[in-house]
């Protein structure tokens, strides 16, 4: 099962039932900034590696006590068993540690990617791995009816800072595609 058709959109019919996905950080990072992490649950089994953790929960005793929204979120649905560990037996000797964790362990699984970093994406695709962007999800919610049209492209829109332009084209052209399939500009 491939998240990108033929021509390279995704195929969001096929989150019919809950997936498992590696979690990498950008994800996490930006999925918190926006808002749209609550609804993750919903379509996945969310499993992180050690690597994703200390990259989101700042763990040095030397860093500032500071706790980050994205860090807290993630010590809250991690109690309530919503985040799930799981270690790849070989990371990746690429990109940072917690790329290169979140894909060994997506690619040693056959599970999906959530990841927002474009390089590290398309390294992942390369190696047959389904990966998820951040606007690929707010599509999906779109795509399931979780969330109004106005509201997936004002995501989109809060997006353009953090996200590469190639990964926010192809969500814009597929909301596009399913406001017309759904019969103009509603849910």
């Amino acid at each position: 099962m491939r998240v990108l058709d033929k021509e390279h959109h995704i195929d969001y019919s096929s989150f019919m039932k809950k997936q498992n996905a590696s979690l990498e950080t950008s994800f996490w990072t930006i999925g918190t900034r926006i808002g749209v992490i609550p609804y993750l649950f919903e379509f996945f089994e969310v499993y992180y590696c050690h690597p994703v953790e200390e990259e989101i929960v700042n763990t040095d005793p030397r860093a500032t006590p500071l706790i980050y929204p994205q860090a807290m979120l993630f010590k809250v649905f991690k109690e309530d068993g919503r985040l799930y560990h799981s270690e790849p037996k070989k990371p990746l000797g690429l990109f940072g540690k917690g790329e290169a964790g979140a894909i060994a362990l997506a690619y040693e699984q056959g599970w999906d990617l959530l990841i927002n970093d474009y390089r590290p994406l398309v390294h992942a695709q390369g190696l047959g791995i389904r990966c998820i962007s951040v606007p690929h999800f707010v599509v999906m919610l779109y795509e399931a009816k979780r969330i109004s049209k106005e509201a997936t492209l004002g995501y989109l829109n809060r997006l353009t800072p953090v996200t590469s332009p190639a990964l926010l084209a192809e969500a814009r052209a597929v909301v596009e595609k399913l406001a017309k399939q759904k019969g103009g500009e509603g849910r």
